[in-house]
Order: structure tokens, then sequence, then C-alpha cells
């Protein structure tokens, strides 16, 4: 059997199929933006149309952009202006054969530029071991906020930091406490920058809170483990595996897991029996520090052995949490009934089985709120794979800033409140925690 076929030239879209170029957009009407503008339009009737783009220059050294906008669209928005000035826009529609109508000039005259408004809320103060910085970004604009450090009278740069964050903060360390001239610069991603900041500031001297003294000896122990009256304050009674110690061995590779089952605890609340493979929520831990300091910030690494590069692994974190410092733990009651372990709970914790009240807050000091969320926007576990700057986060541990009104306190106690993990249901409460370190200074009282 004989087969014969015949091929022909397959056209691509692009290829011309005439030269006629599209009508004009009509009844423009433009929004003025902060950094731009929004123009709308009515489209021409052409039944080849693409789209429309508006050619436009940015500043008066005549680089020209394009921005288009499908046929489906009546919109196109512009944004990256400098200034508030008065800048000329040519809109041309085209069409599928790329054929391109007469231009419509368009005036806009946009807003205050975004990166001038972040500016005017941005705040510099002094730091553990460098500076603070705090900022309102409503529109979540791609910002690049630069440091300079005067040295030897010349500004030279000393990192970056980006951000599209709408309540903006970060620290800049590794400062000795001597006094500095900084300068801070503020660009977005046009290379539009607002007006520098230049400031003089002595950081406040930073160390780590070390987890043994002078001579060897452990200084942290998780409170009232030893005597168990942990139970009676719905803290997590002991680690399921390993010991407190490898949460600050230095080791960032290990299969410590802070969590316990409550099944040991819970027996002893009556009308609980019905719900013992529950890990309940909030879940609590009590630091002894040992010896009262000033905290700047903490880092948490999670367990990196059970760290996945994608889905399905069984490694647990929290992932909304708050940690509170005081001196004076409440006692609580002897423990001769069942209603001395319910009234010693409803002050500790605020479970509803037990009507918990969480008044022990009225006698702690919050130093922070935290959300452990990875770079990517990934919280929970997903079909979502890590990306490259989620491992980084991990290896790198989640930096938590205590807040800046709290750091000049000292507190000997701290507790953990964790709302809520990271696991399917978001309630069993397990802390694989393969690390903690904190910061700041010790008390010289």
């Amino acid at each position: 059997m004989t087969i014969a076929w015949s091929c022909e030239n397959v056209k691509e879209y692009t290829d011309p199929k005439d030269n006629i170029p599209p009508g004009k957009v009509t009844d423009v009407e433009v929004e003025n933006l902060h950094g731009g503008a929004m123009i709308t339009y009515t489209l021409p009737q052409d039944k080849d149309l693409l789209g429309v783009k508006a050619v436009y220059s940015l500043r008066e050294d005549g680089k020209e952009y394009e921005v288009y906008s499908s046929a489906y669209r009546d919109t196109i928005i512009l944004a990256g202006f400098p200034d508030t000035n008065e800048h000329v826009v040519n809109l041309y529609a085209i069409d599928q054969s790329r054929n391109v109508s007469e231009p419509v000039p368009v005036t806009i005259k946009p807003l205050t530029p975004p990166v001038d408004i972040i500016r005017q809320s941005f705040k510099v103060q002094e730091a553990f071991g460098g500076i603070y910085c705090s900022w309102e970004n409503i529109m979540n604009e791609n910002i690049a906020i630069s440091l300079y450090v005067d040295s030897i009278g010349e500004l030279i740069l000393d990192d970056t930091y980006f951000s599209s964050a709408s309540d903006g903060r970060y620290s800049f360390r590794g400062f000795p406490s001597k006094e500095y001239s900084f300068r801070i610069e503020i660009r977005d991603r046009w290379l539009n920058y607002a007006a520098p900041l230049d400031t003089v500031l002595t950081p406040i001297f930073e160390e780590q809170i070390m987890p043994y003294d002078d001579m060897g000896r452990q200084m942290w122990t998780m409170y009232g483990v030893g005597d168990q009256s942990c139970l009676s304050r719905g803290d997590w009674p002991y680690p399921v595996s390993g010991n407190f110690t490898m949460a600050f061995d230095g080791i960032f590779t290990n299969n410590f897991n802070m969590g316990s089952h409550w099944g040991n605890l819970i027996y002893h609340i009556p009308g609980w029996q019905s719900r013992p493979n529950y890990f309940v929520r909030p879940a609590y831990c009590i630091f002894d520090m040992g010896r009262k300091a000033k905290y700047s910030r903490f880092i948490h690494w999670m367990n990196l052995n059970q760290t996945p590069l994608g889905a399905g692994s069984s490694n647990w974190y929290i992932i909304d949490f708050s940690l509170w410092g005081t001196n004076d733990p409440k006692p609580i009651l002897e423990e001769h009934t069942d209603e001395d372990r319910i009234a010693n709970l409803q002050y500790w914790t605020s479970w509803p089985e037990i009507d918990g009240t969480d008044a022990w807050k009225n006698d702690w000091v919050k130093l922070g709120d935290y959300s452990l969320v990875y770079p990517s926007g990934k919280i929970m576990f997903s079909d979502v794979p890590f990306t490259a700057e989620d491992v980084q986060f991990i290896r790198d541990g989640f930096n938590a800033e205590i807040d800046t009104d709290k750091t000049n306190l000292s507190f000997r106690y701290l507790r953990f409140e964790s709302r809520k993990s990271n696991n399917l249901d978001g309630i069993r409460q397990v802390w694989h925690l393969g690390e903690i370190q904190f910061f700041g200074s010790y008390d010289d009282e």
C-alpha cells in the first residue's frame, strides 16, 4: 500500500494578515494614582484587535517604556513615575497583524510616589547591635532599603534589605556600641529614590544570652518539670525524644522534639477522658533562664533532618505564637484535690474545657507576637514544594524581634504561648525544635 501526502507551510499567528491599522481608542478617562495612573477607554470595533499599548517616559532622559493590555480589557495601569508632574502617554491600538493605530495622547499627573510616602513614615532608632527601622507600605510596593555607614568621611554600603510588607520592620545588626553616622536610602523597582535619611546613633551593646555560666554550669531549665508543677500550669511536661539541652547544644540537625503527648496530663482533669489523643491548644512552655537579662531577639531553628523540600514530612513547628516575660511566676495552689488542679489551670490557660481565663497574662509582659511564614507564603503542609528561598530561610532560622518598647526590661522567666502549629488540622501542638538562641544583654543589677 502506498501512502502519500503533501504539506504546506503553516503560517504562524504572527504572520501579517493585512496592513490595515485598527481604529483608535476613544472616550479616554484618567484616574491618577500614587506614582502612576489608571487609564480607561473604549476599544475600537476591529474584529482582529489584539490589544492596547501605552508608550511613555518616566523621566526626561527620553527612555521609553511600554505597557500592554489585552483586547478583553478596557483599562491599562501605569506605575513607576518619580514625581507629581504632568506626563504625556500615547495610547495605540494593535491588531493581530501587528498594525498600530494612530496615537491618542493622554496627559496624566501622578500622585505622590509610593517611595516618598514610605519615606514619610520611616522611623529609625538604636537597637541591640545596630539600628531598628520601621515603616508603612500600605500599597505593598517592592522596595530596597540600603544602609550606608560613614567610614573616615566616606559613605560605605553596609547592607540592603528588600521588602513589600505593609508593616515593615528590620534591624541592621553587627555594629559595636559606639557612635555612627548612618545614611538610609529607599528605592523602588524603577530606581526611584526617596530623600535620604541621615542620622547619628549609638547601637546598644548586644551579646548572646548563654545557656551555661562561665563555669560551664547549665543555666536554662524547663520551669516546673523537675517537680512536675508544670502540669498545673498547662506547660509541656517534658520532651518526647531527646532532652532539653539538645535545644541549645549548637547542633542544628538533630531529632529533638519539644512536643509531648498530652495523655499524661489530661487524665488529671475530669471530663477530658473522651479526648485522650488531642494535643491541647494553646500550648505553653516556660523557660527559666537562670538569671535576669534584657532581650532583643531570638532565633528558632526547626529540625533540619525532618524539614522537607516538599510536602509530606512529619516535621511540626509552631507558626502562631507569643513570647512573654516575668520575674515572679505566680505560685500555684497545693494540688491536694482536683479542684486545686483545675483552679491552677484556669489561671494558667485559656482552655475552654475548664473555663480557663488566661489570667496569668495580667502578671506577665508580652514581648512579641510572631507568625512563622516562609518567603513563598507557604505555612501549612501542602502539595506546594518549598522554594530555594524557603530552604535558606529554614537554614538561617526564624529571627524574631522583641518589641522595641520591651527591650529595656529585664526578665528571668520566658513563656511561649503556642496557638497554632503547622500540622494538617492546626490543632496538635508539637514543636520540633532544632535549636534556639537568645540575644540581648545581661542585667547588671
